[in-house]
């Protein structure tokens, strides 16, 4: 027989926290294994507990914490079971094959399955970062060479059958620190799909790990629940760097030439000047906010034009003053006196299966496959757009790349050379933090630096006016006695 009991670490882990061993005796031999529970406070903690509750109710995650360890302890039981029907059992023994049977947790596998319920949610554009690094980790694990990526269908029934014939897998315990530098290796080999002459950009590989550590630690957290654990995460120790982008950003003086642009009225290229337009007036507000846009966001409070609307990216709500250069573009669109839920601009179809879900909450309550076909419909016209306003960058002597994100950039860096509070620019912005903010905007205006260059600089030739105007001052006898003992010395 064997008996199961949990015990607290009595000293603290660097972090501060006790971490909880089960203890496998055996025959009067006992192993201990360490579980991914670790304990604030020793008061938290009841080491004869009645029934499973081991963590006390002081504990927030008493309840999620009490079942994990109940599902070790019927993991050792079931592999005690196991090994006594098969041969000779020990407490080594019942402790390997829990972690073996961690270390055989199917990486591969799990990802696709929770990338698949994050598609049948309808996040679809999350899915599809997930769904991209899966098969970079496929065609690397299954010796894919990168220069041949490029010939590989992108997408559809094709991609399907290509994948179906990769069949090695990858094992959480095979996700190592020397795996993920082999695998930034070969991510940095990749043709770029824009410019095949050209790799991966950084910024995009880093993007790339930054869902690999999500899907890995989400697969660490369902193997607590099932009772297993891996005792290191490589990401701990993993770096991938980012590097800092041009982020294009157009003056006042620029933007006002493109307004003088005198562009056929209700051409795609006019529309999509208003929409720039709107979306530097509001603040910066993102392409895929705008392009949905409807009437109803347009709002009238106390004498004042609002627009208010649900941020696609964060899912939090907006709302912002429409000054009259905003209510000019919007007028060339919408009856203010009989607004609808028509979409502002011409560019999604108000008959599309989509359409119908007016509001946020009934965008949510779409099947997943219509709110596939809102994103890429969304994403088809803002590429639309980003062709013709640089159409208009060019008609306009403009040399800057412009997009419909430049509106963004180009509200944040005149906002701030206007010496606005950086925590309305953040607001503006809709980010989270006044963190991402100050990082945002460090990018942008570099008027302050190079005024103190200016002033560092300049100090000599400074100093210098100010002694000749102190030497003009003086009468000439005081002046000619001075400079007798200058040339002296």
């Amino acid at each position: 027989m064997a008996t199961y009991r949990f015990e607290l670490n009595d000293k603290p882990s660097r972090n501060g926290k006790y971490a909880v061993f089960l203890r496998v005796t055996v025959s009067g031999k006992r192993k201990k294994l360490k579980t991914s529970i670790e304990i604030n406070r020793k008061s938290d903690w009841n080491p004869t507990p009645k029934g499973s509750n081991w963590v006390r109710p002081s504990e927030p995650n008493s309840k999620a914490w009490n079942d994990q360890l109940s599902n070790i302890i019927e993991k050792a039981r079931v592999s005690y079971e196991q090994l006594a029907n098969s041969g000779t059992v020990t407490s080594e023994r019942v402790v390997s094959r829990i972690n073996a049977e961690a270390e055989m947790f199917s990486f591969i596998a799990y990802a696709e399955e929770y990338s698949k319920s994050i598609y049948e949610s309808g996040e679809y554009r999350t899915y599809t970062k997930y769904i991209t690094l899966l098969n970079k980790l496929r065609f690397f694990i299954n010796g894919v060479r990168p220069e041949s990526i490029l010939a590989i269908p992108r997408n559809g029934k094709d991609l399907e059958e290509y994948l179906k014939k990769l069949k090695k897998d990858l094992l959480f315990s095979e996700i190592t620190l020397s795996f993920l530098n082999r695998f930034k290796t070969y991510l940095k080999k990749i043709p770029n799909t824009k410019n095949s002459e050209l790799t991966l950009h950084q910024n995009t590989i880093s993007k790339q790990f930054d869902n690999f550590k999500s899907l890995y630690n989400k697969g660490r957290i369902e193997l607590r629940e099932k009772g297993l654990s891996i005792k290191n995460n490589p990401f701990d120790d993993f770096e991938c760097e980012t590097i800092d982008t041009n982020k294009e950003k157009l003056t006042w003086e620029e933007i006002e030439l493109l307004k003088a642009l005198k562009l056929e009225e209700n051409s795609l290229i006019w529309h999509s000047r208003n929409c720039f337009l709107l979306a530097f007036y509001c603040a910066g507000m993102r392409a895929g906010d705008l392009i949905q846009l409807r009437g109803t966001n347009i709002i009238h409070e106390n004498g004042d034009w609002r627009i208010s609307y649900r941020m696609d990216k964060t899912a939090t709500t907006k709302e912002l003053l429409l000054l009259p250069e905003a209510l000019g573009v919007i007028s060339k669109y919408v009856d203010l006196q009989n607004r609808t839920s028509d979409y502002v601009f011409p560019l999604l179809d108000n008959n599309a299966n989509f359409a119908k879900a007016a509001t946020w909450e009934d965008k949510e309550r779409l099947p997943y496959e219509v709110k596939k076909h809102l994103l890429q419909q969304v994403n088809s016209k803002n590429s639309l757009l980003n062709k013709y306003l640089n159409k208009m960058a060019t008609m306009a002597g403009i040399t800057k790349k412009v997009s419909m994100h430049t509106a963004r950039h180009s509200f944040a860096n005149i906002a701030r050379q206007k010496k606005a509070n950086v925590y309305d620019i953040s607001k503006a912005l809709g980010h989270s933090s006044l963190k991402i903010t100050e990082s945002y905007l460090s990018r942008f205006d570099t008027t302050s630096q190079d005024a103190t260059m200016k002033q560092v600089f300049e100090a000599n030739s400074t100093d210098e006016a100010k002694l000749i105007k102190q030497l003009q001052g003086l009468d000439s006898e005081t002046l000619r006695d001075l400079l007798k003992k200058v040339i002296k010395q």
